[in-house]
C-alpha cells in the first residue's frame, strides 16, 4: 500500500489562496476587459524591456560569443527596450499587437492543421477531415480578427478568463 505525502498545511493554504485570487481575477477580466487588456499590455511592455536589457547586457559582457553574435544581442536588446517603451507610450498599439499575435498564431496553427490533415495518410479519415475543418476555421478566424480586432480582443479576454478560472480551480482542488 502506498501513501501519499501531503504538502505542509501552509503550502496547501497558499495554493487555495492563490486559486481563489485566480478565480476572482477571472471574473474581474470579464467585468473589466479594458483594465485586463491594459494590464496585459503593461506586462508585454515590461517583458520586452526586461528581455531587451538581458540581451543588451549579454551582448556587452559575454566574451564566449563571437563579435557578430554579441553585436546582434546588443541590437536586439536595444530594439526590445525601445519597443517596450513604445508599448508603454502607446498602449493601444500594444493591445493591437497582442490581438494580432493571437490571430497570427491561430492562422499558423490553422495552416499546420490543414497540411497535417492533407498529408498524414496513416491517420483515420475522420481525424484528417477534422484537422482540415478546424484548420480552415482557424485561418478564417484569423482573417476575421485582422479585419475586426474587437473580435480578437473579446476572444483574448475569454481565453484569459477561462485560463485563470481553470488554473484557480486546479490550484484549490490540488490543495484539498
Amino acid at each position: 500500500m502506498t501513501t501519499k505525502a501531503a504538502a505542509p498545511g501552509w503550502v496547501r493554504a497558499l495554493r487555495i489562496l492563490f486559486g481563489l485570487i485566480a478565480i476572482i481575477a477571472a471574473f474581474y477580466v470579464l467585468a473589466s476587459p479594458g483594465m485586463a487588456v491594459y494590464t496585459l499590455t503593461l506586462l508585454l511592455a515590461f517583458a520586452m524591456m526586461m528581455i531587451g536589457v538581458s540581451r543588451l547586457v549579454r551582448g556587452l559582457t559575454h566574451t564566449l560569443f563571437s563579435g557578430a553574435h554579441r553585436a546582434l544581442d546588443v541590437i536586439v536588446g536595444i530594439l526590445g527596450i525601445a519597443l517596450g517603451f513604445g508599448v508603454l507610450t502607446f498602449p493601444l498599439m500594444g493591445a493591437l499587437t497582442l490581438i494580432f499575435l493571437l490571430a497570427f498564431a491561430t492562422m499558423i496553427y490553422g495552416f499546420g492543421s490543414i497540411v497535417i490533415g492533407a498529408i498524414a495518410k496513416r491517420l483515420p479519415k475522420w481525424v484528417r477531415g477534422a484537422l482540415v475543418i478546424f484548420g480552415v476555421l482557424g485561418v478564417i478566424f484569423a482573417f476575421v480578427v485582422y479585419a475586426e480586432p474587437a473580435i480578437g480582443l473579446f476572444t483574448l479576454m475569454i481565453f484569459l478568463s477561462v485560463s485563470l478560472m481553470v488554473h484557480g480551480i486546479e490550484s484549490i482542488v490540488s490543495a484539498i
